[in-house]
């Protein structure tokens, strides 16, 4: 595939991905991304590090900062019981904004608290400009001339503009606009619960808090619901103790549309939010309510994490599937990471199925692979961990009928991979 030019919709950490692997392969990249501002808040949210993060960065990252804290086990609590079982479970854990700031010291050079003095442009890499503010409103192919026109206007000042490259890359996330310009057809699924969310400043905690949480990520069960916590950087890239978050996550079920689920999303200010209600902006007296009726059912440690987040936020959980492959116009107009496939959150994976698009994007423009199996693998990929995801989901809340179900269907999607079916 002769690739010249590029364009990737979306600006986040999937297209940061795309982007930086197109520079540093001598293609010229624009960045459109729809949010206007100039410092993209990350809500202090953790992302798993997996291995085709790593291997990205270990590529295309010329800072050299560390950007991740490892936990060495999985550990398992119930109520007040600390340790019902631990498990060796070697992983690395980030800050979704460190991540963030760190691709785009690299991308295009932006300085930041986490990467002050940015890397300097390599001789052949391609030339990159990061346009904020820009919604896609048209994706069109010129099978002639085998290029892609991507039309957009400017969110604040109304005005329109085009660009044309060789390449699209759709990396807007889990409400993609591309997705619904190329396909009109995605699969949403409310997943039956909500996850409220925070981070707390390990200086601000109790040294045996700190211990409890130190090298491990924490699986805690409680009554009909259950946390995921663990360290993670600060968004500036703080990764020495007492400098670092201890990022939680509470799954909670919640039956959508209820007096419940009104109460909780509708902010200070009384607006009523589609899925999720930001730092600053959660009722305070909702918040209160919903710890006091859990506390008492919570280790010491993690009640005093979650008595002192001061800032925390709620967002509904669930699934964005694309209805068939992620290539369209003779593979010049690809959907990738969460644009493709959105999963639950519960392994952190959108960071991870980002970067392994990133790498299958590598092989086909090297020819190593055709595009048709990277759609193949990308498929494949993302059937297998929405199911995943659904098992550890409905595991932790109890939902036992619903995870042998998943089951089943996992083992059923794994055996006709095997036999060849797709």
């Amino acid at each position: 595939m002769a690739i010249k030019s590029a364009i990737v919709v979306g600006g986040s950490v999937a297209g940061l991905m795309q982007g930086l692997l197109l520079k540093r392969n001598g293609i010229d990249v624009s960045v459109l991304e729809q949010d206007p501002s100039k410092d993209r808040h990350s809500h202090e949210s953790g992302v798993s590090i997996g291995p085709s993060v790593i291997k990205v960065l270990e590529r295309y990252d010329a800072t050299g900062r560390p950007f991740s804290i490892p936990a060495r086990f999985l550990n398992f609590a119930w109520r007040k019981y600390p340790r019902v079982f631990s498990l060796n479970w070697a992983h690395n854990m980030s800050n979704w904004g460190c991540l963030y700031l760190v691709l785009r010291a690299n991308f295009d050079g932006l300085p930041s608290e986490a990467v002050p003095e940015p890397p300097l442009p390599k001789p052949g890499e391609g030339k990159v400009d990061y346009q904020s503010g820009k919604r896609v409103t048209r994706i069109t192919y010129d099978k002639v001339e085998q290029r892609a026109q991507v039309q957009f206007q400017d969110v604040l000042t109304g005005e329109t503009d085009s660009l044309s490259a060789d390449l699209v890359i759709a990396a807007d996330g889990v409400h993609s606009t591309a997705r619904q310009l190329l396909t009109g057809s995605t699969r949403k699924i409310y997943a039956g619960y909500i996850a409220w969310r925070g981070t707390v400043p390990e200086h601000v905690l109790s040294n045996s808090t700190v211990d409890y949480f130190s090298n491990r990520l924490n699986f805690s069960l409680i009554n009909g619901s259950y946390f995921i916590s663990y360290h993670i950087p600060t968004e500036s890239g703080r990764v020495k103790p007492g400098e670092r978050l201890i990022n939680w996550v509470w799954y909670y079920p919640i039956s959508n549309g209820s007096a419940e689920m009104t109460a909780i999303f509708t902010d200070i200010h009384g607006a009523m939010h589609a899925n999720t209600v930001p730092q600053g902006l959660v009722k305070p007296e909702i918040w209160k309510h919903q710890v006091n009726r859990y506390l008492d059912q919570m280790r010491p440690p993690l009640a005093e994490v979650v008595s002192k987040t001061s800032r925390p936020f709620v967002t509904k959980v669930g699934e964005a599937q694309c209805d068939g492959r992620p290539s369209f116009h003779d593979g010049r107009v690809v959907l990738v990471g969460d644009a493709f496939t959105g999963f639950r959150s519960h392994l952190g994976m959108a960071s991870e199925q980002a970067a392994r698009h990133c790498l299958q994007m590598e092989k086909v423009l090297r020819g190593d692979i055709t595009q048709a199996q990277y759609d193949n693998e990308a498929m494949i990929y993302a059937r297998k961990f929405i199911l995943l995801n659904r098992c550890i989901g409905f595991t932790g809340l109890g939902w036992i009928w619903a995870l042998s179900q998943t089951l089943m269907a996992y083992v059923w999607l794994i055996v006709a991979h095997k036999l060849g079916y797709h």
